[in-house]
């Protein structure tokens, strides 16, 4: 008889993992792919075999997640019990190594349902001829280095014999270490990096505005291998200092992390195995610890006295390695961002071999099989070992802050400085050259021919792609004169001056026309530096708020970033240079010191006013809102947004669309709206856009996805050109007219349409169903005479085949079921399985908000989806002469792009298909939205 599973916590080694893993759950970055070239007669059956006594021997491998009661637990089923972990052969015979090495990261980059397990997968692809490659690939939360190497040597074996070793198991078991660590931390260990890290800076990686920027997690990796006679130099000063190659390595990285950054604090961190305890030291699972290493560089010291202060640092972090980093940032407290690492944004790894050299096979040939995995743990990391002899390395680089060529200059010039650097240990690391002689003099033509430098600290001229102190020529032919600039000039050779992401993004901000942050001394109560940012409004524009500002940069900027202070004037205050003030803007008053008329206009100015004030704080769950304080700046989602108007609705008895909440989402604003009179247009029909001058050629029209509101496509709103018209068609549970047959629905839209843009060439829109919609209506539009610019599918599935069909009637009759739950239990049933879970979050529904919603608003919510949805079902999707534009998700599972795309073949004009970064619920986000604005905007001024 089956028992039941062992019921743990999570470890807090784990919990860091499955926090990033909620936070990207389509992502493969925690994926841990081993990949292999297999020659030979690889035997099917008696792989499966050493398979399943592998997961039979090993608790971990056994482990599935889950959440009960705010807690998140870990499962370890019997033997019995467990998922079962199933080769996946593939037969691809004729295809060369490359293209299988694609295949089988294909099959290894799906992501896992910790939920329902297994955590590991086997994926082979038979090339014929005896000739395969494979993938062993296992989710982070189960598996380590040294695991895999354990693993490695029994599958060898069992491979051979599957009963060349005992079931049972190795005697201590996974479950034993995850239960040690629910006992109460070392506190002399705790005490010990509570002290190391307090205080610690952040690293002011020069980051880049990355065109084309990439989903979370998304990264790429460029390779190098270290010249043979400086390797045989890291083991001769390693010897002569007493030090280990890592400690060569991490000064290394510390040297030329000053030298990009300027700074001379500096933290890195380095994964230790977690395995201090000899019982454990083969036992599967996931022990590993990262631990911080805090440096500090000064440019006149030598690389031997920085070995010296290495030696000690690594051997401080071994020591305490057993602290699990979670606990170690619970007691630092560090500023955390959910995007990046709480306490470093830089990773050193050192292996002594590659993972893969250690997995074999009784009379094959196993060899390690090179293939892309475009992920980044962390901002960079810089990774060596020792592949069959040879050093070689890789920087890992997140896409979203850096480009290729920035990673690839980073390569050569560490590489330059590692040999520089060990070459004369004892030369002051400030000095070590970091260019050839033919960049020497190319960066002196460029600077000689922009009239500009790029320095360094000491005064020494940067590489090329390196950001420094900007500074001019001395007309009297002195010295050069620094600007209080930073720049750089770029691999191609253009000079580029450093713009700050406060700036940026604040000018991003549709009511700022520019935006400049300066620097502030001290405080006279301390603290560090601080910045205060400066924007302008757009003319012709209500001027935004601070507090509407500053809540705009939480949501796009680090928060080390982050100005202390934000004013709004009509222009920027500058010097005699032409440069920002720092004086001026820090004698404008703040709200403490001054302006009472724009606190008192902030105040509700009648009963109505006030009720909304209530509203908005109650259901935002923040106190000391305004009048002209913004619903979405402060974390309102279509879900909040549809109990607050169901809510005006019942209370204040005006009935009120979503989308002109949408349009109106201040206190004021919405005010205002509900003292309109509301007639004019159609139910459903929101204007979202109307030009105060000539409206462009093309009007705009967005339709709803399943859940009826139009909030998703605000992001996209505010990027499209100001003279774009641009109108919407929502579904609000209970405020539309019940439709019989699919066909009446979307007779309804494009009659709605036609009425509301009489005569206009119409450009439809729409995401996930949405899009299904959009072109069904184009379909009708042009049956009734009007002319179709373009249909944009974002993220779209046509409902093709019977499968797509019956996948569609099931999911609805799921949400009726659902439903009715709701109504007799209460909203505590809802996302109670995994499936309702992921269903959830392709809706883009917040569960927890849907929790929070009245039970029987949420009921009503869930039967008018599973209507939409059932009424798609029944009818498949005809074909429309008018143009297609889809957007793929280049980060949601693999194959699933090139599925959608083939959905589509054939069911319109010309179909043009654009990759967008991020996942099917991060489309309409940034960075993906601005690229979809922008091919959008530009099609349609074509069409």
């Amino acid at each position: 008889m089956t028992g039941a599973p062992v019921v743990l916590p999570l470890t807090p080694q784990q919990r860091g993992v499955y926090f990033l893993h909620c936070l990207a759950p389509d992502s493969a970055v925690y994926n841990v792919p081993i990949v292999l070239r297999v020659r030979g007669g690889l035997d099917r059956g008696r792989l499966q075999r050493a398979v399943d006594v592998l997961v039979t021997r090993h608790q971990a491998l056994r482990l599935t997640v889950r959440e009960s009661d705010g807690q998140v637990l870990q499962l370890i089923h019997p033997a019995d019990a467990a998922p079962r972990v199933e080769v996946n052969w593939i037969a691809l015979p004729g295809a060369d190594l490359t293209r299988a090495a694609a295949e089988v990261v294909r099959y290894a980059g799906r992501p896992f349902d910790v939920v329902r397990g297994p955590l590991m997968r086997v994926d082979v692809v038979d090339l014929g001829g005896e000739e395969h490659a494979v993938s062993l690939c296992f989710h982070h939360l189960v598996i380590d280095e040294i695991a895999a190497t354990a693993l490695a040597g029994e599958l060898h074996r069992l491979y051979e014999d599957p009963a060349a070793l005992p079931a049972s198991g190795p005697e201590h078991q996974y479950a034993e270490f995850c239960a040690g660590l629910l006992a109460e931390p070392d506190p002399k260990g705790l005490a010990f990096w509570r002290e190391r890290l307090a205080g610690m800076p952040v690293l002011p990686l020069p980051e880049e505005h990355v065109p084309g920027e990439h989903g979370l997690f998304t990264g790429d990796r460029v390779g190098f291998t270290v010249p043979e006679a400086v390797s045989a130099r890291v083991a001769e000063v390693s010897r002569a200092h007493r030090v280990s190659e890592f400690m060569v390595f991490h000064a290394a990285l510390l040297v030329l992390l000053h030298r990009w950054t300027g700074a001379e604090d500096i933290a890195v961190g380095t994964p230790m195995s977690g395995r201090v305890d000899e019982r454990f030291a083969e036992t599967v699972g996931f022990f590993q610890n990262t631990v911080v290493l805090r440096g500090t560089v000064d440019p006149g010291q030598s690389f031997a006295a920085l070995l010296k202060a290495s030696r000690r640092t690594v051997l401080e972090g071994l020591q305490r390695q057993h602290v699990p980093f979670e606990t170690v940032v619970d007691a630092v407290r560090p500023s955390r961002e959910s995007t990046r690492n709480p306490l470093f944004q830089v990773a050193l790894v050192f292996n002594r071999r590659k993972v893969e050299q250690d997995w074999s096979l009784p009379g094959l040939t196993v060899e390690p099989l090179p293939f892309p995995w475009p992920t980044s743990h962390f901002d960079l990391a810089l990774t060596l070992l020792h592949e069959y002899g040879v050093l070689k390395g890789d920087f890992a680089y997140s896409a979203q802050r850096f480009s290729r060529a920035t990673a690839e200059r980073l390569t050569v010039v560490f590489l330059r400085l590692l040999g520089g650097l060990l070459a004369d240990p004892d030369a002051p690391v400030g000095d070590i050259d970091l260019m050839d002689a033919e960049e020497r003099a190319r960066v002196r033509e460029l600077s000689t021919a922009s009239g500009r430098q790029v320095l360094d600290g000491r005064g020494r001229v940067l590489p090329l792609g390196f950001h420094g102190a900007v500074h001019t020529a001395d007309p009297a032919g002195g010295r050069p004169v620094p600007t209080g600039e930073r720049g750089r000039f770029t691999a191609d050779g253009r000079f580029e001056l450093w713009r700050d992401p406060v700036e940026s993004a604040l000018e991003a901000h549709p009511g700022v026309l520019a935006a400049a942050v300066v620097r502030l001394p001290a405080a006279e109560d301390g603290g560090g530096e601080r910045l205060v940012a400066c924007a302008v409004p757009r003319p012709g524009t209500e001027p935004p708020a601070p507090r509407e500002l500053s809540a705009h940069l939480q949501a796009r900027v680090p928060t080390h970033l982050l100005p202390q202070r934000i004013v709004v004037r009509d222009e920027i205050p500058t010097g005699a240079d032409g440069r920002p003030d720092p004086a001026a803007l820090a004698a404008v008053p703040g709200p403490a010191e001054g302006a009472p008329e724009e606190a008192a206009d902030d105040a509700p100015r009648d009963a109505v006013e006030r009720r909304l004030v209530e509203l908005f704080e109650e259901l935002l769950g923040v106190p000391g809102l305004g009048r002209h304080d913004n619903f979405f700046d402060y974390g309102g989602q279509s879900l909040l947004a549809v109990r607050l108007v169901a809510r005006v609705a019942e209370e204040l008895g005006r009935p009120l669309g979503v989308g002109v909440f949408m349009n109106n989402p201040t206190v004021a604003a919405l005010a205002r709206a509900l003292a309109g009179d509301g007639s004019g247009d159609p139910a459903g029909l929101v204007r979202l856009r109307t030009p105060a001058g000539a409206p462009s050629d093309v009007a705009v029209a967005l339709i709803h996805p399943v859940g009826g509101t139009l909030m998703c496509y605000a992001p996209l709103v505010g990027l499209l050109p100001e003279d774009t018209e641009v109108v919407g068609l929502e579904r609000v549970a209970g405020a539309h007219p019940d439709d019989n047959a699919y066909a009446d629905l979307v007779d309804r839209y494009a009659t709605t349409l036609a009425d509301a843009l009489p005569g206009r060439r119409i450009a439809l829109l729409g995401w996930s169903l949405g899009g299904v919609l959009a072109h069904s209506v184009a379909d009708r539009l042009t049956e009734l005479g009007h002319d179709v610019a373009l249909v944009a599918l974002l993220d779209s599935l046509a409902q093709r085949t019977a499968e797509d069909a019956e996948r569609m009637s099931a999911t609805s009759a799921e949400l009726f079921a659902l439903a009715g739950s709701v109504l007799r239990d209460g909203t505590g049933v809802l996302g109670a399985t995994a499936g309702q879970r992921l269903l959830m979050r392709r809706f883009g529904v917040d569960l927890d908000l849907l929790r929070d919603t009245p039970a029987d608003q949420a009921a009503r919510m869930l039967e008018d989806w599973a209507r939409l949805l059932g009424l798609v079902a029944g009818c498949a999707p005809a074909k429309t002469t008018a143009p297609l534009q889809l957007f793929l998700c280049a980060d949601n599972p693999a194959g699933y792009p090139e599925a959608l795309a083939a959905s589509w073949e054939g069911l319109g004009g010309a179909l043009e298909l654009r990759r967008v970064p991020g996942t099917h619920i991060e489309v309409l986000a940034s960075p993906a939205v601005e690229q979809v604005a922008a091919a959008f905007t530009e099609r349609t001024g074509r069409s």
